[in-house]
């Protein structure tokens, strides 16, 4: 989602070698530093040949810890990478989390961000243009200041909702994922019934109608724009995926921008949330 994708935490506690083939007459041979610190040779393509950075080469940090998708074309940045490691825990919402990871998001030092480089952003993940119209009005109004919001300052905004999964309120909390792991049906992976089930749930620790359907409406975006396709059409999150999203605040490594943007309309998000809240109505919940 994506702002308004809060995650307020209720109160209480809650995985042989060949010879080196020498690259063609046309390639050069270049180093780059490679994991625990050895030096690997590659080789990189002719000058006037553009070549997007593969999935393999960017799957992992330094640290070896799985690292989500990197936008090809980058903003500019006042911050070095450590600190937008840091910095990112403080964005409650995991979707603009993961475009200010991703290099998509373009954020000021004191945490601005105009609501055009929003919506600029927005319009690379997939929601259509009112989609993105009811997400940036609801950005702007995060504070006093027509034009803007501050990135790090949405914790406590008029953007808190009940009903929240915990997982990203006011620092992040591991614990309140696996909560929300625990709703998935074959253990592996989280699809749109699975995410209204935990919706539901964390309607009842942290009450309010206005909750359930805000909550209902942020996991069914984030859903329909970061979910990987089932053979059926279906949208689903594996663990990882949702780990990355969610706890790590990336966008998962897995996805990629969509051939054609601006398909994530108001009845792929309204649809699935409205049969969400009828069938938890129905249950009498």
């Amino acid at each position: 989602m994506v702002p308004g994708m809060k995650t307020r935490r209720p109160d209480g506690p809650s995985g042989s070698t060949g010879a080196v083939k020498p690259p063609p007459a046309n390639e050069t041979s270049t180093p780059r530093a490679a994991s625990f610190g050895k030096v690997e040779t590659t080789t990189s393509a002719p000058a006037n040949q553009f070549q997007p950075a593969s999935a393999d080469k960017r799957a992992t940090d330094i640290d070896g810890a799985k690292r989500g998708y990197t936008s090809p074309t980058q903003v500019e940045t006042p911050f070095s990478p450590e600190e937008k490691k840091q910095l990112s825990k403080k964005i409650p919402c995991p979707a603009l989390a993961g475009m200010f990871n991703a290099g998509m998001l373009k954020v000021e030092k004191d945490g601005t961000v105009k609501i055009p480089d929003l919506e600029r952003a927005l319009s690379q993940i997939g929601p259509s243009e009112t989609v993105r119209k009811v997400l940036t009005n609801g950005a702007d109004k995060t504070d006093s200041i027509p034009g803007s919001f501050n990135l790090f300052k949405l914790n406590g905004s008029n953007l808190d909702h009940t009903g929240s999964t915990g997982i990203r309120q006011n620092g992040v909390h591991p614990e309140r994922f696996d909560l929300l792991c625990s709703f998935s049906k074959d253990g592996k992976t989280l699809t749109a019934k699975d995410l209204a089930d935990a919706a539901d749930h964390f309607a009842k620790e942290d009450p309010g109608l206005r909750g359930r359907v805000t909550q209902l409406g942020e996991m069914s975006i984030v859903l329909q724009v970061f979910g990987q396709t089932a053979p059926n059409g279906s949208k689903f999150f594996t663990f990882e995926d949702a780990k990355q999203l969610f706890v790590d605040g990336q966008i998962p490594s897995s996805w990629k921008p969509p051939a054609v943007p601006g398909k994530v309309g108001l009845f792929d998000v309204l649809g699935s949330t409205a049969m969400g809240v009828f069938r938890q109505l129905v249950n009498g919940k």
